[in-house]
């Protein structure tokens, strides 16, 4: 003969209230063996224990309602509801891990609107140049490596110019490049060379060309190229903005960091 518990038994012997018994009942995830005609009591069998216990664990992973139901029906689908709830926690996971990326590259900011920073990310066309490239005890000596660069030229350029930063502070000294765009054809001439800059990817931000707001938009990119998983792929670049004076562009040329 099968015992029958009365649902305030069932409650306690699975660790569930009668109010989420009569809720279980209602939406057909747990229904009580009999229910008395006379005065609605519901009974539970002593096996239906093993099913409520299955359902406490289900929702502690977090599975719906509707999934629940179908995982009771067999093993075997439960197993199918386990293993598409496993497939979306993963997908979660990766969000909130992405999430949880940016919020710390913001938080590392001391100035929060840099996150906001517009950045453009763009193909940038191989170019043939002169440079005069030097060590530099301070970022405004690179005026002089224009002065040197247009020199040698005995002309100046009507292409892009701009100052590739081999190494910048904090980096074990300054090391720059000052360069404008010439016809293949130009030869070199003394501490001037003549070469094609390649082309790459670059994310770049465009800023008041001075000290302080340039710094803000070298963080801001490398925030940047740190949430999104880039790595540098050659010289960070500064590209004068002719159009715009008193402007310049900061371009970061990347590619994606190696998995593994």
């Amino acid at each position: 003969m099968n015992r029958m518990l009365r649902i305030g038994q069932f409650a306690r012997r699975t660790g569930l209230s009668i109010r989420t018994l009569r809720f279980y009942d209602a939406v057909d995830v747990l229904r009580p063996a009999e229910v008395d005609p006379r005065n609605g009591y519901r009974h539970y069998a002593l096996q239906q224990l093993v099913s409520a216990r299955r359902v406490v664990a289900l929702r502690r992973l977090g599975l719906e309602l509707e999934e629940i139901r179908q995982a009771l029906t067999s093993d075997a689908s439960e197993r199918e509801v386990l293993v598409a709830a496993r497939a979306r926690l993963e997908r979660s996971i990766l969000r909130q891990s992405t999430q949880l990326s940016e919020l710390d590259s913001r938080l590392a900011l001391s100035d929060l609107a840099l996150a906001d920073a517009p950045i453009e990310v763009r193909r940038e066309p191989s170019r043939w140049v002169a440079s005069v490239a030097d060590r530099l005890s301070a970022a405004s000596e690179v005026a002089e490596l224009f002065v040197e660069l247009r020199r040698a030229l005995g002309w100046r350029s009507a292409g892009r110019e701009g100052v590739l930063w081999h190494r910048c502070a904090g980096e074990g000294g300054l090391s720059a490049e000052a360069f404008v765009e010439v016809p293949c054809s130009t030869r070199a001439r003394g501490r001037m060379t003549v070469f094609e800059l390649p082309a790459a990817e670059v994310a770049s931000i465009r800023t008041v060309d001075d000290e302080a707001p340039a710094e803000l938009g070298y963080r801001a990119l490398r925030a940047w190229m740190h949430r999104e998983g880039q790595t540098l792929q050659g010289p960070k670049r500064e590209l004068a903005l002719p159009a715009e004076p008193g402007w310049l562009e900061i371009a970061f040329p990347f590619r994606a960091v190696a998995a593994g």
